[in-house]
């Protein structure tokens, strides 16, 4: 009998551990399982499925537009890469009603904040995406993946909302200048030191190179969704023209008023001479500056100052600033135990990679044109050597460390 019983344990705890693993096991993409029928459009809906962010499907302008999915395998998760977001938007269900007629019932209303979101399902056979937004307009997505049962990928975003304040405020003129002249530095301080980072793009661009900075953002560890300025992008060799382009009251308000919402204890920027001379990288760099003193007078920019208040930032780095005696400087070919080993240079590389529409681009250096992805590494801008341009803290000691002479409680720790 006693033997009997200790199999039967044995037999058990076979069985729940082999219950947990199928529990645990990573949730199947069963998109290309789906059918998906889309509104009004000249574009296919393969081109939001086809894994590619460079392409994409987008409706005709009408009322209403929608995207309905099915599926024969119970669907548990959806993934939303949007390129046109409505201002308001549903996740419908069809079900069966008493009267065994069927009709949408709304299963949760769209998250407008973030452009890359995820909505968990309940095994549901037949969903659509429709906008509740009033008068004509477009839906559009980079891509959509569906999920079965089962964990969720990693690489699946689900992001946060910074709160509280930052303890560092990243200021990048376009998506993927954060990787090649900043280096390792988000990586190492958002998922290594897990410190409060937040990133600013002053322009995306477009929508797909919005798509690449979110998707290059999370395989660096950042979790707190990036700041987009909507600005155009617009090479010049100027600062001032850069200005005179884009509108230099609205770009310094858009930049004072990210020093108030993120009430960041550190900022970092761009080189004043625009790296390679990039019009719009030295307009960023002096937005950067002289908001770190217009962010602490309230009569700047009255309407931040009342939204979220007056701050005054505890210091600032500048890209490539400086004497060189002085210079903070940083190793980012140190592995990061959070990410796995990699270095921080790995990981920002890595992240470079995943921005599609750069593979072949190339910026003009010394009279050279040299690919921006041999420039990740930092050669000739190296993205290892920053300034402190401005401090209330007093001036670094050991020229190592962002956030030297930020206290402990004030750095988020």
């Amino acid at each position: 009998m006693r033997r009997r019983i200790l199999l039967g344990t044995v037999l058990l705890l076979i069985l729940l551990a082999a219950a947990g693993t199928a529990l645990a096991a990573e949730a199947e993409n069963i998109t290309g399982k789906c059918s998906i029928k889309v509104c009004s459009s000249s574009r296919g809906p393969s081109l939001m499925t086809d894994g590619k962010y460079t392409s994409y499907w987008e409706s005709n302008k009408i009322r209403q537009p929608y995207v309905t999915i099915s599926s024969e395998t119970p669907m548990y998760g959806l993934y939303l890469c949007f390129r046109a977001m409505p201002s308001s938007f549903e996740i419908q269900e069809l079900r069966e009603t008493a009267e065994e007629t069927r009709e949408w019932v709304t299963l949760t209303p769209g998250d407008t904040r973030f452009h890359h979101t995820f909505y968990p399902l309940d095994g549901a056979s037949w969903i659509r995406i429709i906008s509740t937004q009033e008068g004509y307009h477009r839906l559009g997505f980079n891509e959509i993946f569906v999920f079965g049962q089962g964990d969720i990928p990693d690489w699946v975003q689900r992001w946060e909302e910074p709160e509280g304040k930052a303890d560092i405020l990243f200021f990048s003129a376009h998506p993927d200048d954060e990787l090649i002249f900043l280096g390792g530095a988000i990586p190492t301080y958002a998922a290594e030191r897990e410190k409060r980072v937040v990133v600013a793009y002053l322009s995306y661009s477009n929508t797909t190179r919005r798509s690449e900075a979110l998707n290059g953002l999370w395989s660096m560890g950042v979790r707190h969704y990036p700041e987009f300025g909507g600005f155009r992008d617009a090479y010049s060799k100027k600062a001032k023209d850069a200005y005179h382009t884009l509108g230099k009251d609205k770009v310094l308000g858009w930049v004072t008023g990210l020093y108030r919402k993120h009430r960041p204890e550190v900022v970092v920027t761009h080189d004043i001479n625009g790296e390679y001379g990039h019009g719009q990288h030295r307009m960023m760099a002096d937005a950067a500056i002289q908001g770190y003193e217009l962010a602490a007078d309230p009569a700047k920019y009255p309407e931040s100052a009342a939204q979220y208040g007056t701050w005054q930032a505890k210091k600032l780095y500048v890209h490539l600033y400086g004497d060189e005696d002085i210079q903070t400087r940083f190793d980012w070919n140190v592995p990061l135990e959070k990410l796995g080993g990699k270095t921080g240079l790995e990981a920002a590389s890595e992240a470079y990679a995943l921005h599609k529409t750069q593979e072949s681009a190339e910026v003009k250096i010394n009279g050279k044109w040299t690919p921006l992805s041999v420039e990740v590494t930092g050669s000739a801008y190296p993205n290892t050597v920053f300034g402190l341009y401005a401090s209330e803290v007093g001036p670094d000691e050991t020229h190592t460390d962002f956030l030297e002479h930020i206290g402990t409680e004030e750095a988020g720790e």
